[in-house]
């Protein structure tokens, strides 16, 4: 596969994955059907970031607990 190829589909595959995101919020969380798809995605970015902290906590403090 040429690199160009995995790099098209990697952002395709993000494109779905974050229209995915944004239908969920919408049809789950009210208020959340008037958003733009821009707002939408910095949301499911903060969203990520936190997760990615949260994970590391875990990880660091069971760690310790080792």
């Amino acid at each position: 596969i040429h690199p160009e190829d995995v790099k098209w589909m990697r952002t395709n595959w993000e494109k779905a994955e974050k229209q995915k995101i944004r239908q969920r919020m919408a049809e789950n969380y009210e208020g959340f059907e008037d958003y733009s798809e821009e707002d939408a995605e910095k949301i499911v970015e903060q969203l990520q970031a936190l997760a990615n902290i949260v994970c590391d906590h875990v990880q660091k403090v069971s760690k310790d607990e080792d």
